[in-house]
């Protein structure tokens, strides 16, 4: 499976999905104007993806900042690796933040109550 890269803007965060390795970060500001259209790349990605996945799945997710239709369209990727977690493939979920950024410690929080993946958090300075 060929490799995935999408550069990031100062409304959108750069992308990196490798399904030959199961890794996938997202990394900085999530603010697309249409975050589904914006997403639909890596969501097409995970799709084929978990139709043979790696036996570990690594997702890191290092996010600045992301708005109210990220957040959602965030949680409809994750629940496609929700599935092949429930196949019993191992899956690790990382939430990096600045030790500082409550607000998105706490989005993270509300994220990690919203799927059934563990998620780790990674404070970064």
């Amino acid at each position: 499976m060929e490799a995935l890269h999408i550069e990031g803007r100062i409304d959108s965060p750069q992308i990196t999905a490798d399904g030959s390795k199961g890794y996938f970060e997202i990394r900085g500001k999530s603010l697309p104007e249409d975050a589904i259209e914006f997403y639909r790349p890596l969501e097409r990605y995970i799709v084929e993806y978990v139709k043979a996945p790696q036996p570990l799945t690594k997702i890191d997710l290092r996010l600045e900042y992301l708005n109210s239709s990220s957040s959602k369209k965030l949680l409809d990727l994750i629940s496609h690796i929700e599935k092949i977690a429930k196949e019993g493939f191992q899956i690790e979920l990382n939430w990096y933040h600045r030790d500082e950024d409550q607000d998105m410690i706490d989005e993270g929080v509300e994220f990690a109550h919203m799927t059934s993946l563990k998620v780790n958090f990674i404070a970064e300075q």
